[in-house]
C-alpha cells in the first residue's frame, strides 16, 4: 500500500516540509522469544546457614516476563542484588496502561546494566516499528568502527556531519553520510555485529529513516554499545548525545520523554519522530541514563490513524515519568 511519508525531515506549521514521497509500506513485526544457594557451615557449638540471591555466572538475567527473544538478554556486570532499586515492572505497567487510555500503542525496555536485569512490557516490547531518527545512532557507530578497522579514514567534514546528525538530529547531514558510506548496509552490519535480529533496514532507497527495530532491540543495542566497543569511540558518542540540543536542527523540540521526566539527571538520548506510513505517527525517546551509564531504555510509540506531525509530547512525559519515578536515578 502507498503511503505518504512525512518524517523529521518535515513538520506542520513550524516548518515548511522539506520532502514529501511515495514509498510502498511494508508491514512487519520482530518476533521474540530468565537461584538460590545454600551453604551449610557446621562448627562446634553454632548451626547456620545463610541464603543469598546472587545467580551463578552465566545465569539469564531475571526479566519482568519471560522471555524467548533471539536477542540474547543482558549479563550483570557486577553481582546482583536481592532487589532492583527501582519498581521497573510497576512503572512499565502503569505506563502502558497509561499509553492505551491515550490511544497510543507503547513498546518499553530497560535494562538495569549492575543488576544485569532486562525489564520489558512483554510481547509489545518486541514489536516492530519504524525507527526515524534512532537510525543515527547506527550510523555514526557503523562510521566510527569501519574508520577504526582501517576501511577509511573520516575527513573532517565527515566528522562534523557526524556530530550534527546525532547533537542536532540534523537530517541534511543523515543524508549525506547514509548516502556516500553505504545506506541500508551500514544499518545491516551494526545489527549483526551486536546480534539485533529485530533491527531491519529498509529496502527504499535513502529513507534510512525506514529503519525497523524494536524497543527491547534499541535497549539492547545501547546495553552491547556501552560494553563492547572500543572506549574513544564509545565516550565520543556518548558525550555526542548527552549534548543533544533542545531545538533539533529541523525547529522540533527534542526534549520530550526522558529529559522532561529526569530534570538535571545525566542523559544520552536519542529521540525520533516520524509521520504517517503504516496510517500512522511516531515518536520515540531512548538513550543512557546515569552518569555511570546504568540504565539503557527505549521507549516507542506508535499513534494509529494520526496523520499529523504535531505529535503530543506530553504524553511521552509521562509515560517516561511513569518509567523513571521522581528520584528513582541518583545521579
Amino acid at each position: 500500500m502507498n503511503q505518504t511519508l512525512i518524517s523529521d525531515r518535515g513538520s506542520t506549521e513550524w516548518l515548511r516540509p522539506r520532502i514529501v514521497v511515495q514509498v510502498s509500506i511494508v508491514r512487519g513485526v520482530g518476533t521474540v522469544r530468565s537461584p538460590a544457594c545454600l551453604l551449610v557451615m557446621l562448627m562446634v557449638a553454632v548451626l547456620g546457614c545463610t541464603d543469598g540471591t546472587t545467580p551463578p555466572a552465566g545465569s539469564a538475567p531475571t526479566t519482568g516476563q519471560t522471555s524467548t527473544a533471539p536477542e540474547s538478554a543482558p549479563q550483570s556486570a557486577q553481582p546482583q542484588k536481592a532487589e532492583a532499586e527501582v519498581d521497573f515492572r510497576a512503572g512499565i505497567d502503569q505506563a502502558t496502561a497509561f499509553a492505551a487510555d491515550q490511544g497510543l500503542s507503547v513498546s518499553i525496555a530497560v535494562v538495569d546494566r549492575v543488576l544485569g536485569e532486562e525489564i520489558a512490557n512483554g510481547p509489545a516490547a518486541d514489536t516492530s516499528t519504524f525507527g526515524a531518527s534512532l537510525v543515527k545512532v547506527f550510523l555514526a557507530d557503523n562510521l566510527l568502527h569501519r574508520q577504526r578497522a582501517g576501511e577509511f579514514q573520516l575527513s573532517e567534514q565527515d566528522r562534523a556531519l557526524l556530530e550534527t546528525m546525532l547533537i542536532g538530529s540534523d537530517d541534511t547531514a543523515t543524508d549525506s553520510l547514509y548516502g556516500r558510506f553505504g545506506g541500508a548496509e551500514m544499518v545491516r552490519e551494526v545489527a549483526q555485529r551486536y546480534e539485533l535480529p529485530s533491527v531491519m533496514p529498509t529496502n527504499q532507497a535513502g529513507f534510512w529513516e525506514l529503519t525497523t527495530l524494536s524497543a527491547r532491540g534499541v535497549a539492547r543495542y545501547y546495553d552491547r554499545f556501552l560494553s563492547r566497543t572500543p572506549m574513544a569511540d564509545r565516550d565520543y558518542i556518548v558525550d555526542l548525545l548527552r549534548r543533544s540540543m533542545e531545538v533539533a536542527s529541523d525547529g522540533f523540540n527534542q526534549f520530550f520523554g526522558l529529559p522532561n521526566a529526569l530534570p538535571g539527571q545525566t542523559l544520552a538520548i536519542k529521540q525520533g519522530w516520524m509521520c504517517c506510513p503504516r496510517d500512522s505517527s511516531y515518536l520515540h525517546t531512548t538513550g543512557i541514563v546515569g552518569t555511570d551509564n546504568r540504565y539503557t531504555v527505549a521507549i516507542l510509540t506508535t499513534d494509529p490513524g494520526v496523520f499529523s506531525t504535531a505529535y503530543s509530547t506530553s504524553v511521552l512525559d509521562q509515560i517516561a515519568a511513569f518509567v523513571f519515578p521522581p528520584g528513582s536515578v541518583a545521579g
